[in-house]
């Protein structure tokens, strides 16, 4: 079930331009609001009291969305969901800029824990980058959902935002590699060695 909503969730600009055009936007809520209830009944068991919350918040939020589109029959209200996805993300990583350490600090010693101190500045310039492109993202998809045709917007939220994501994270991973020139055993790391060495046999972080 995780993986369904996962997909769903990444292809959901393309469901919906699909959806649009051979449904009624009622029937889209509907079918979207059965989804919501599997993947709920299927979690609650392992949510924590702590959890319920920061879990329920969001289901409640896509609940009342649905709910909207189904009372309205409206498929326009479904268009500014990926903004409002985006602002959530643009608040989550902000909020970690003002209060610290960093959202990208926080996700990169999830995976080396030993991270020195000296990388936190540019861990938090890489996080005020992805601010950025949230914002970007909100900017676009608000004017492609009032603006332009459900064919642009799918474009955009569906595949362009995807290839932007990947470019910056491929951009970043390499320009990492370039600066400090530090390797940990990630499945990339021969081929960075051979493109920029360390500058001591191990390399320092």
């Amino acid at each position: 079930m995780r993986v369904l909503v996962s997909i769903v969730g990444l292809a959901y600009p393309l469901l919906v331009y699909a959806g649009l055009r051979f449904f009624e936007p009622r029937i889209l809520a509907v079918a979207a609001a059965l989804l919501l209830l599997v993947h709920a009944g299927s979690a609650w068991r392992r949510w924590r009291r702590s959890d319920v919350v920061r879990v329920a918040a969001p289901f409640v939020l896509v609940a009342a969305i649905l709910a909207i589109v189904a009372a309205f029959n409206d498929g326009r209200i479904l268009l500014f969901v990926p903004a409002l996805v985006n602002g959530v993300m643009l608040v989550a990583f902000a909020r970690t800029l003002v209060h610290g350490p960093s959202m990208i600090e926080t996700l990169a010693r999830l995976r080396h824990p030993d991270l020195l101190a000296r990388h936190a500045p540019y861990l938090r310039a890489v996080t005020r980058l992805w601010c950025g492109f949230f914002a970007v993202n909100i900017a676009m998809s608000l004017f492609l959902a009032l603006h332009s045709t459900l064919a642009a917007w799918a474009l955009y939220n569906g595949v362009l935002s995807y290839v932007v994501m990947g470019l910056l994270l491929a951009g970043e991973r390499v320009y990492r590699h370039w600066r400090f020139r530090s390797y940990h055993g990630d499945l990339l790391d021969p081929v960075f060695r051979r493109l920029f060495p360390p500058p001591a046999a191990g390399g320092g972080r």
